[in-house]
């Protein structure tokens, strides 16, 4: 299994990078950045590849690509014309007006080239989805809409990886990610705690660390950070969990079962 980082900023993200977003084994996008669908040529990958899309959550820096891929895959439905419709997975009380929204903006009813239909599948937390490569289940997070933890497994190797999405420390995401080769959880408040009222339940690189450690995951990386403040994260985060590291936006994590 492998994850490639699309990007790994936070909501507005400095010019050459983008919001965070990755893609498991070139067929499975987790959220779509700003514009994950240009991320992806850059870094080799074929969107008209992809077998879904998964949205952590509904708030606009991690659906906002979505159009864009839409737009993607209508112009270039010659490439592939018998590749089934793009898989939308996401929080059930959100994914369908992202995506009808997202669809809307490409106006399909003038422009009949761009009248996609992609299918759109709501998820509640505890929900699966499998297929002939991977099992994906899913755990709640906190965060201020509806939100998922995603755990991909490999279905030949073996290989695990959760990826939390924007979310304020919550111990069953520990427990949903026992024993993965790679958490993937946000850094928002970088190398510091999350303060106590935390009205935008995000994580600081502590509550990252202490989530890695309660799982006992080999690795973790840290993303949703700002720029300016990766540097003291990615300290904070080694106090506490020796294995962390803020990936680069276009790097490459190969994980063994």
């Amino acid at each position: 299994m492998k994850i490639t980082f699309l990007g790994t900023s936070t909501v507005v993200p400095a010019a050459g990078h983008e919001t965070a977003c990755a893609i498991v084994n070139g067929r499975y996008l987790i959220d779509t950045g700003w514009n994950a669908a240009i991320g992806m040529k850059s870094d080799g990958y074929d969107p008209m590849l992809l077998d879904a899309v998964f949205l952590t959550h509904c708030h606009h820096d991690h659906y906002i690509g979505l159009p864009h891929l839409f737009f993607h895959m209508c112009m270039r439905a010659s490439e592939r014309p018998d590749r089934p419709p793009l898989k939308v997975i996401g929080p059930e009380e959100d994914v369908q007006r992202v995506v009808d929204l997202s669809l809307a903006l490409l106006q399909p009813e003038r422009f009949d080239a761009v009248a996609y239909a992609p299918d759109v599948i709501p998820m509640a937390p505890g929900d699966t989805y499998s297929d002939d490569a991977v099992h994906v289940t899913t755990c709640r997070t906190v965060h201020p809409v509806a939100s998922l933890c995603y755990r991909f497994t490999d279905t030949q190797s073996g290989a695990s990886l959760a990826y939390t999405g924007d979310t304020a420390y919550h111990a069953p995401i520990a427990e949903h990610a026992a024993g993965v080769g790679l958490l993937v959880t946000e850094a928002s408040y970088g190398g510091s705690a999350a303060p106590a009222d935390n009205a935008s339940l995000h994580s600081g690189a502590p509550e990252a660390a202490r989530l890695a450690n309660a799982a006992g995951a080999e690795r973790l990386a840290l993303v949703h950070c700002p720029e300016e403040k990766q540097n003291d994260a990615v300290v904070a985060a080694r106090r506490d969990f020796r294995n962390s590291f803020i990936p680069e936006d276009g790097e490459t994590v190969e994980l063994a079962g």
